[in-house]
């Protein structure tokens, strides 16, 4: 008798739990995206490079782009940024600095686009080539999120006397 309760009591335990219905529901946490708590940056970079120049001597460039918190923040798709600073110098071989100068958008923004000037940040300044007694850059500014292309170039020139002149950038003569 007492096997038989046993056995049956097992039975209903089997089939209860194969008549329970399965709950399929998947939880899942909401994540709730925090507003932006201030604006973002680009990292800070540098870089260096050298050139014979004047004399046929040798001349290094350090380029060096970092955030500047004093600039205008620029709100490029509904996402605010600080613009960027980039200080350029230009050493002669005995270490001595020939030019020095820091140098915003606002440098470039003579031959700018609205959009550019507006919506944009200075992402960089790129060593081109030496022509003559200049050094051309060239400039780009445009939007600092990565996954997005968009950007402008500028080109700039560094004359032997310490001068800069910034001017659309065109594929003439290269």
């Amino acid at each position: 008798m007492r096997n038989i309760l046993l056995l049956v009591m097992a039975l209903l335990a089997v089939v209860s739990c194969k008549n329970k219905d399965k709950n399929e529901d998947i939880i899942v946490e909401k994540v709730i995206e925090k507003p932006q708590d201030g604006p973002e940056s680009m990292a800070v970079d540098e870089q260096t490079g050298s050139v014979r120049w004047i004399n046929d001597a040798d001349y290094s460039c350090i380029i060096k782009r970092e955030p500047d918190k004093s600039l205008p923040v620029v709100t490029n798709h509904d996402v605010k940024y600080y613009d960027n600073s980039i200080n350029l110098m230009v050493k002669r071989a005995d270490g001595s600095v020939f030019f020095e100068k820091t140098f915003t958008k606002e440098n470039f923004a003579p031959v700018l686009p609205k959009e550019f000037k507006e919506n944009g940040v200075l992402l960089g300044i790129n060593f081109e080539k030496r022509d003559g007694n200049e050094l051309l850059f060239v400039v780009s500014v445009g939007s600092p999120d990565e996954t997005n292309e968009e950007f402008y170039y500028a080109r700039m020139s560094l004359s032997n006397l310490g001068a800069t002149k910034a001017m659309k950038y065109t594929t003439e003569g290269l």
